[in-house]
């Protein structure tokens, strides 16, 4: 495993971060629920093959993540950075900090992250409260999610963020000339979600059809006219990996990882075959070439996206 810096705290943590989402018992429709043994496998298998760092939150399952993870990691502790995020109501903050502290068994959590902006909420009251938190001791460093770069300055005139947590993959590009430049000049770690679009690029589509009427339908990479572009760029994407050997994810993993100022995509995995194929993004890199022709072949489709509101179509409001 590969390992950079966490903002500005001089801890090291793994080039991949584990994501918690499917753990809460969440799954697509028409997928089968996730097992808690097979993700406790898939947890100390991440742990294992050296990444040192989860993140959940209390929206996953209701809290039923965190409690899976801290199943997961009890008598490991001490091996691995614990990432949970929260509401923006400075009011109910601290009720469902200790909740989320009971669920996973610990006294203090590492990195507790805002999960969304709240529109009805200053910036500054909602990290202000995370603020007397860390004063508290009950966290150690703060973060955010899906926030806008004057969110961003808002947070950071009222505490010192670690990291950022904005969707990112070669597709979906909303951060290139703005979030992800302020992170690079503050010296906020990135840790992106959605590093494969939610399956597009594992390669796992060929059709519309093969896309599940949930969420996934909603993705505005999915939809007609969209999709089929994508479809041209994964089969590019194929085309480089099998030069090294590497799959579709591999490679858009790769990719993600060397993009200037990403710390660490966030990658969920339902299981521990899920988990050994996503590590082998790590240890090899694509040409500077390659990993040009990559980004602007996804550029090209992400300039003609609309950013009004997330991937699926929803704002906050």
């Amino acid at each position: 495993m590969e390992y950079v810096k966490l903002g500005r705290t001089g801890i090291d943590v793994s080039a991949l971060m584990l994501g918690g989402w499917a753990f809460g018992h969440e799954a697509w429709e028409g997928s089968q629920k996730i097992e808690d043994e097979e993700s406790v496998a898939t947890i100390k298998a991440a742990l294992d093959a050296g990444i040192n760092w989860i993140d959940t939150a209390a929206g996953y399952g209701a809290g039923y993540s965190e409690r899976v993870v801290g199943m997961a990691i009890k008598g490991r502790r001490d091996e691995v950075i614990l990432a949970s995020k929260c509401w923006a109501d400075p009011e109910a903050m601290e009720r469902n900090l200790d909740q989320c502290l009971a669920n996973m068994g610990i006294d203090c959590i590492d990195l507790y992250q805002v999960h969304y902006p709240s529109p009805a909420i200053p910036v500054s009251e909602t990290i202000g409260a995370m603020k007397g938190l860390q004063d508290a001791g009950k966290i150690r460093f703060i973060g955010v999610s899906n926030f806008t770069v004057e969110q961003h300055c808002e947070a950071l005139g009222t505490a010192r963020i670690e990291t950022s947590q904005p969707p990112f993959n070669v597709f979906w590009r909303e951060i290139d000339y703005t979030v992800l430049p302020w992170c690079i000049g503050n010296q906020v770690s990135v840790i992106p979600y959605s590093p494969l679009a939610q399956g597009l690029l594992a390669g796992r589509y060929r059709s519309r059809d093969d896309v599940q009427p949930d969420i996934r339908s909603r993705s505005k990479l999915l939809a007609e006219g969209v999709f089929e572009r994508c479809l041209d760029v994964v089969d590019e994407i194929r085309c480089i990996g099998a030069r090294y050997g590497r799959t579709v994810a591999q490679t858009a993993l790769a990719w993600t990882l060397q993009m200037p100022g990403i710390t660490a995509p966030i990658v969920g995995c339902r299981r521990p075959s899920q988990l050994a194929e996503n590590l082998g993004a790590v240890g090899w890199s694509l040409t500077v070439d390659e990993h040009a022709r990559i980004s602007a072949l996804g550029k090209a489709i992400a300039d003609d996206l609309d950013y009004s509101s997330n991937m699926w179509g929803w704002a906050p409001g």
